[in-house]
Protein backbone atom coordinates (compact mmCIF):
# COMPACT_ATOMS: atom_id res chain seq x y z
CA UNK A 1 0.00 0.00 0.00
CA UNK A 2 3.07 2.22 -0.46
CA UNK A 3 1.24 4.18 -3.16
CA UNK A 4 -0.57 6.03 -0.37
CA UNK A 5 1.83 8.74 0.75
CA UNK A 6 1.91 10.90 3.87
CA UNK A 7 1.90 14.20 2.06
CA UNK A 8 4.22 16.37 4.13
CA UNK A 9 6.77 13.84 5.37
CA UNK A 10 7.13 11.34 2.49
CA UNK A 11 8.37 11.67 -1.07
CA UNK A 12 6.10 10.40 -3.84
CA UNK A 13 7.25 8.55 -6.95
CA UNK A 14 6.48 11.52 -9.22
CA UNK A 15 7.86 15.04 -8.95
CA UNK A 16 4.61 16.61 -10.19
CA UNK A 17 1.09 15.25 -9.81
CA UNK A 18 -2.56 15.69 -8.96
CA UNK A 19 -3.71 13.39 -6.15
CA UNK A 20 -6.78 12.43 -4.17
CA UNK A 21 -6.10 13.44 -0.59
CA UNK A 22 -7.63 12.82 2.83
CA UNK A 23 -7.09 14.20 6.29
CA UNK A 24 -6.80 11.26 8.67
CA UNK A 25 -7.73 11.46 12.35
CA UNK A 26 -5.26 11.25 15.21
CA UNK A 27 -5.44 12.05 18.92
CA UNK A 28 -6.32 15.67 18.09
CA UNK A 29 -9.62 14.58 16.50
CA UNK A 30 -11.40 12.72 19.33
CA UNK A 31 -14.70 12.21 17.47
CA UNK A 32 -13.03 9.76 15.07
CA UNK A 33 -10.94 6.70 15.83
CA UNK A 34 -7.28 7.02 14.89
CA UNK A 35 -6.55 6.45 11.22
CA UNK A 36 -10.04 7.36 9.96
CA UNK A 37 -10.19 9.58 6.84
CA UNK A 38 -12.56 12.42 7.73
CA UNK A 39 -11.97 15.11 5.09
CA UNK A 40 -11.38 14.96 1.32
CA UNK A 41 -9.17 17.29 -0.67
CA UNK A 42 -7.13 17.49 -3.84
CA UNK A 43 -3.35 17.61 -3.51
CA UNK A 44 -1.31 19.19 -6.30
CA UNK A 45 2.45 19.20 -6.65
CA UNK A 46 3.88 21.50 -9.31
CA UNK A 47 7.35 23.01 -9.69
CA UNK A 48 8.44 21.71 -6.28
CA UNK A 49 5.47 23.28 -4.52
CA UNK A 50 2.64 21.43 -2.78
CA UNK A 51 -0.93 22.79 -2.77
CA UNK A 52 -4.16 21.67 -1.20
CA UNK A 53 -7.48 22.50 -2.85
CA UNK A 54 -10.61 21.77 -0.85
CA UNK A 55 -14.01 22.84 0.35
CA UNK A 56 -13.80 23.22 4.11
CA UNK A 57 -17.55 23.16 4.72
CA UNK A 58 -17.05 26.20 6.94
CA UNK A 59 -19.11 29.15 5.62
CA UNK A 60 -16.39 31.54 6.83
CA UNK A 61 -13.46 29.73 5.19
CA UNK A 62 -15.24 28.28 2.15
CA UNK A 63 -12.80 26.94 -0.46
CA UNK A 64 -9.05 27.04 0.09
CA UNK A 65 -6.14 26.78 -2.35
CA UNK A 66 -2.98 27.07 -0.30
CA UNK A 67 0.15 25.39 1.07
CA UNK A 68 -1.09 24.95 4.66
CA UNK A 69 -1.32 21.18 4.50
CA UNK A 70 -1.72 19.50 7.86
CA UNK A 71 0.69 16.78 8.96
CA UNK A 72 -2.13 14.19 9.02
CA UNK A 73 -2.77 14.43 5.27
CA UNK A 74 -2.34 11.36 3.05
CA UNK A 75 -2.75 11.17 -0.72
CA UNK A 76 -2.85 8.80 -3.67
CA UNK A 77 -1.86 10.10 -7.11
CA UNK A 78 -4.65 9.91 -9.65
CA UNK A 79 -3.53 8.88 -13.12
CA UNK A 80 -6.71 10.36 -14.60
CA UNK A 81 -4.96 13.75 -14.97
CA UNK A 82 -1.90 13.93 -17.21
CA UNK A 83 1.16 15.68 -15.77
CA UNK A 84 1.28 18.00 -18.79
CA UNK A 85 -2.18 19.30 -17.87
CA UNK A 86 -1.33 20.32 -14.30
CA UNK A 87 -0.95 24.05 -15.16
CA UNK A 88 -4.42 24.02 -16.74
CA UNK A 89 -5.80 22.19 -13.71
CA UNK A 90 -4.34 24.79 -11.34
CA UNK A 91 -5.84 27.59 -13.43
CA UNK A 92 -9.25 25.91 -13.22
CA UNK A 93 -8.88 25.60 -9.44
CA UNK A 94 -8.12 29.33 -9.20
CA UNK A 95 -11.23 30.16 -11.21
CA UNK A 96 -13.36 27.91 -9.00
CA UNK A 97 -11.87 29.60 -5.96
CA UNK A 98 -12.97 32.96 -7.36
CA UNK A 99 -16.44 32.04 -8.64
CA UNK A 100 -17.80 29.08 -6.66
CA UNK A 101 -20.16 29.35 -3.71
CA UNK A 102 -20.84 25.84 -2.39
CA UNK A 103 -23.02 25.11 0.63
CA UNK A 104 -22.67 22.02 2.78
CA UNK A 105 -24.92 18.99 2.42
CA UNK A 106 -24.82 15.26 1.71
CA UNK A 107 -25.66 15.51 -1.98
CA UNK A 108 -24.10 14.70 -5.33
CA UNK A 109 -25.83 13.99 -8.63
CA UNK A 110 -23.20 14.44 -11.29
CA UNK A 111 -22.77 18.19 -10.92
CA UNK A 112 -19.52 19.86 -11.96
CA UNK A 113 -17.50 23.04 -12.21
CA UNK A 114 -16.43 24.04 -15.71
CA UNK A 115 -13.00 25.42 -16.60
CA UNK A 116 -14.25 28.94 -15.85
CA UNK A 117 -15.27 27.95 -12.33
CA UNK A 118 -19.00 28.03 -13.04
CA UNK A 119 -21.13 25.37 -11.37
CA UNK A 120 -23.58 23.34 -13.45
CA UNK A 121 -26.43 21.27 -12.04
CA UNK A 122 -29.74 20.19 -13.50
CA UNK A 123 -31.00 19.03 -10.10
CA UNK A 124 -33.01 21.00 -7.55
CA UNK A 125 -30.26 20.76 -4.93
CA UNK A 126 -27.93 23.06 -6.88
CA UNK A 127 -24.45 23.87 -5.53
CA UNK A 128 -24.65 21.87 -2.32
CA UNK A 129 -22.04 19.25 -1.50
CA UNK A 130 -19.65 17.67 0.97
CA UNK A 131 -15.85 17.91 0.81
CA UNK A 132 -15.86 14.71 -1.27
CA UNK A 133 -18.62 16.04 -3.49
CA UNK A 134 -16.58 19.17 -4.10
CA UNK A 135 -13.64 17.07 -5.32
CA UNK A 136 -16.00 15.16 -7.62
CA UNK A 137 -17.38 18.42 -9.01
CA UNK A 138 -13.84 19.56 -9.78
CA UNK A 139 -12.66 16.27 -11.28
CA UNK A 140 -15.72 15.83 -13.47
CA UNK A 141 -15.42 19.37 -14.78
CA UNK A 142 -11.77 18.97 -15.70
CA UNK A 143 -12.08 15.46 -17.11
CA UNK A 144 -15.35 16.30 -18.91
CA UNK A 145 -16.76 12.95 -17.80
CA UNK A 146 -18.01 11.37 -14.59
CA UNK A 147 -15.12 10.45 -12.32
CA UNK A 148 -17.22 7.82 -10.54
CA UNK A 149 -20.48 6.00 -11.27
CA UNK A 150 -22.18 8.11 -8.61
CA UNK A 151 -25.52 6.30 -8.99
CA UNK A 152 -23.86 3.24 -7.41
CA UNK A 153 -24.21 5.21 -4.17
CA UNK A 154 -27.78 5.90 -3.03
CA UNK A 155 -29.52 7.49 -0.05
CA UNK A 156 -28.71 4.44 2.09
CA UNK A 157 -25.01 5.41 1.99
CA UNK A 158 -25.77 8.30 4.35
CA UNK A 159 -26.93 6.78 7.59
CA UNK A 160 -27.81 9.81 9.74
CA UNK A 161 -31.41 9.27 10.77
CA UNK A 162 -33.99 11.71 9.34
CA UNK A 163 -31.24 13.85 7.74
CA UNK A 164 -33.08 14.39 4.48
CA UNK A 165 -36.48 15.11 6.02
CA UNK A 166 -34.98 17.50 8.56
CA UNK A 167 -32.96 19.20 5.82
CA UNK A 168 -36.13 19.78 3.79
CA UNK A 169 -38.18 20.94 6.78
CA UNK A 170 -35.64 23.58 7.76
CA UNK A 171 -35.33 24.95 4.22
CA UNK A 172 -38.90 24.50 3.01
CA UNK A 173 -37.88 22.08 0.25
CA UNK A 174 -39.82 19.27 -1.38
CA UNK A 175 -38.18 15.98 -0.44
CA UNK A 176 -39.34 14.38 -3.70
CA UNK A 177 -37.30 16.90 -5.67
CA UNK A 178 -33.99 16.37 -3.91
CA UNK A 179 -34.02 12.76 -2.72
CA UNK A 180 -32.45 11.62 -6.00
CA UNK A 181 -29.39 13.72 -5.15
CA UNK A 182 -28.95 12.46 -1.59
CA UNK A 183 -25.89 10.24 -1.11
CA UNK A 184 -22.61 10.13 0.74
CA UNK A 185 -19.31 9.25 -0.90
CA UNK A 186 -16.91 9.14 2.04
CA UNK A 187 -13.32 10.43 2.19
CA UNK A 188 -12.17 6.81 2.56
CA UNK A 189 -14.05 5.83 -0.59
CA UNK A 190 -12.73 8.78 -2.56
CA UNK A 191 -9.15 8.07 -1.49
CA UNK A 192 -9.59 4.42 -2.50
CA UNK A 193 -10.76 5.50 -5.95
CA UNK A 194 -7.26 6.79 -6.64
CA UNK A 195 -6.13 3.29 -7.57
CA UNK A 196 -8.09 3.39 -10.83
CA UNK A 197 -7.30 5.33 -13.98
CA UNK A 198 -10.22 4.34 -16.23
CA UNK A 199 -13.31 6.42 -15.50
CA UNK A 200 -16.02 6.32 -14.42
CA UNK A 201 -14.98 4.27 -11.40
CA UNK A 202 -17.59 1.96 -9.90
CA UNK A 203 -18.48 1.42 -6.26
CA UNK A 204 -17.52 -2.23 -6.66
CA UNK A 205 -14.00 -1.18 -7.64
CA UNK A 206 -13.79 1.26 -4.74
CA UNK A 207 -15.12 -1.32 -2.27
CA UNK A 208 -12.42 -3.79 -3.33
CA UNK A 209 -9.73 -1.35 -2.11
CA UNK A 210 -11.37 0.05 1.01
CA UNK A 211 -10.30 -2.72 3.41
CA UNK A 212 -6.61 -2.53 2.57
CA UNK A 213 -6.58 1.29 2.55
CA UNK A 214 -8.37 1.41 5.90
CA UNK A 215 -5.97 -1.12 7.45
CA UNK A 216 -2.93 0.75 6.13
CA UNK A 217 -4.04 4.07 7.59
CA UNK A 218 -5.02 2.62 10.96
CA UNK A 219 -1.70 0.83 11.29
CA UNK A 220 0.47 3.62 9.89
Amino acid sequence: MFEIIKTISEQDIKDEFVAIGAYVSDSRIPQFSNGTPYHSLIIIKYQDELFQFHYTGDPTLGILLDNSIDSNCFHKITDTIDIKLIPAFIMMCKRILKNANPKYGYFYSGEFYDIDGTHFSDKAIGERMTCSGFCLNVLKGFLEDDYIVYTDWDSSTHQLENYLQDFCNIRGLNINEIEISHRRISPLELLSSGYYSNIPITKEQVDSKIGSVEDYLKNY
